[in-house]
């Protein structure tokens, strides 16, 4: 072989050598190449059961009506009275709430609202907030751009003019409407208002608007009249407990935001159509609660209820300062919350019938053993005494030992400052108060009418008072 053909066959060689070596890196860099790919396919990313979250200027989206959520509240603002400037801070809360709400929380629950209030230019209506978004310049850097969540208002329904919004009627059809049209696994309501316990309202025409007697209340709609003393229309408590219980599923939790709405009487007329009712046994402070911080708690999967008057409390109590002059604009005076398990509140009433005693009991004096939430002058003045205190006084030691075991399991939440504002006395020491009240009558067998009215509740009935004399 000549040294030309050995070169060229060595040249050959070395060549075929290459391209072979080179096609198998080739194979190899197409092997990691669909590696890569096939690892990518299987990202986590792309898993259609992983949310992957909201992209940079993406707003969240509200639930789509007739969408199954965790959880629909209705907060149902009665406000055609004087606490109207109330309401208009409480709306500008839960808007706020809404704005701030994490974004997972926002699309798997719904918060509707119902509003009357005082001016006749706005009519009652059913809406919720939703929130928008807006891509502007940052105010950090003026090279990026950050996207700004805001509310606006979705009516639901509109009332064509002025409605009598404590009517049980109207209740019924504001919460049938909110229900059928956001359903929910769990339901919570919210009733904001003025309020008075179990006692009776005094109404005019009241053949015309109720069926019930004796008419328990809470709300005031004066129909757009500035007169205090005009007619005003009430919600009969035995009422509002019928209409809750049409509810699709029993209520997670009822919140009457309202003053004097935790007493026993009321609180077992609601104990079928709630499982928690959260409230406060003495005045509530005029703002109301933090809604922006409580209406978060509301979407609670676990707790709710004790959540919402924990964070209720806690942020009247950060404020708490006897000796700062309270206003509704810095309210300083003070908060009284409970959340009672409605669904203790049967073997409640069972306990305490079975350790009433028969003894004579000198009301006057009891009256005056017992603390009283009611500091109301004597022509508005209803008893709210406490109940805990009370059944200290009637029973033996054994029985009361044994009742307060059953009221404890009832009491899921209970806390107070150490004084509490009345708007007759100001502020007014709570020593002596453990969060229910519980009417005394003002004589054994008395006529007067609201020892009367009195008789007539369920409490009255199935805790067994009929047959001590009361």
């Amino acid at each position: 072989m000549s040294k030309t053909s050995v070169l060229l066959s060595l040249k050959n060689c070395n060549y075929y050598s290459i391209l072979n070596m080179h096609i198998k890196n080739f194979h190899l860099f197409i092997g990691i190449v669909v590696f890569s790919l096939m690892l990518s396919a299987c990202s986590k990313s792309d898993d259609p059961n992983v949310d992957p979250g909201p992209k940079p200027y993406e707003v969240p989206k509200a639930p789509e009506q007739g969408s199954i959520v965790d959880r629909t509240v209705l907060v149902y603002v009665v406000a055609d009275n004087s606490l109207s400037n109330f309401a208009t801070s409480d709306l500008q809360e839960i808007s706020e709430a809404i704005r701030t709400m994490d974004a997972n929380l926002y699309k798997n629950n719904n918060l509707l609202i119902f509003y009357d209030q005082k001016s006749e230019s706005l009519k009652p209506r059913l809406f919720r907030y939703i929130k928008t978004g807006e891509v502007k310049t940052s105010e950090i850097d003026p090279n990026k751009k950050e996207l700004v969540i805001g509310v606006q208002e979705e009516n639901i329904m509109e009332y064509p003019g002025e409605v009598t919004s404590t009517e049980p009627s109207i209740i019924k059809e504001v919460m049938d409407k909110s229900f059928s049209t956001f359903p929910a696994k769990s339901y919570g309501f919210v009733y904001w208002s003025h309020g008075d316990g179990w006692l009776p309202g005094i109404y005019q025409n009241v053949a015309a608007l109720r069926s019930l007697s004796p008419l328990k209340w809470m709300g005031i709609d004066s129909n757009n009249s500035s007169d205090r003393n005009a007619l005003t229309y009430k919600t009969g408590i035995t009422e509002l407990a019928e209409v809750l219980k049409g509810a699709p599923k029993k209520l997670e939790f009822l919140l009457l935001d309202a003053c004097f709405m935790i007493s026993m009487e009321t609180a077992y007329e609601l104990k079928d159509c709630t499982n928690y009712l959260i409230g406060s046994p003495t005045e509530t402070p005029g703002p109301g609660a933090p809604y922006t911080q409580v209406v978060p708690a509301m979407f609670a999967s676990s707790q709710a209820a004790a959540k919402v008057g924990e964070i209720y409390f806690n942020f009247y109590e950060n404020k708490f300062n006897p000796d700062v002059t309270n206003s509704n604009s810095n309210w300083t005076g003070g908060v009284s919350i409970t959340v009672l398990d409605c669904t203790k509140l049967r073997g409640l009433a069972t306990v305490t019938r079975a350790n009433l005693s028969s003894q004579p009991l000198d009301f006057v004096t009891l009256r005056s053993k017992v603390f009283d939430y009611d500091k109301r002058n004597s022509s508005s003045h209803v008893g709210y005494f406490d109940m805990q205190g009370l059944m200290e006084q009637i029973l033996t030691p054994t029985g009361y030992v044994e009742w307060l075991t059953a009221y404890q399991s009832a009491l899921t939440f209970w806390k107070t400052t150490p004084k509490n504002y009345s708007s007759i006395v100001n502020l007014f020491s709570m020593e002596g108060a453990k969060g229910v009240s519980h009417y005394i009558p003002s004589a054994n067998g008395s006529t007067v009418q609201r020892d009367e009215d009195y008789r007539s509740t369920t409490w009255f009935q199935d805790a067994g008072f009929e047959s001590i004399g009361w």
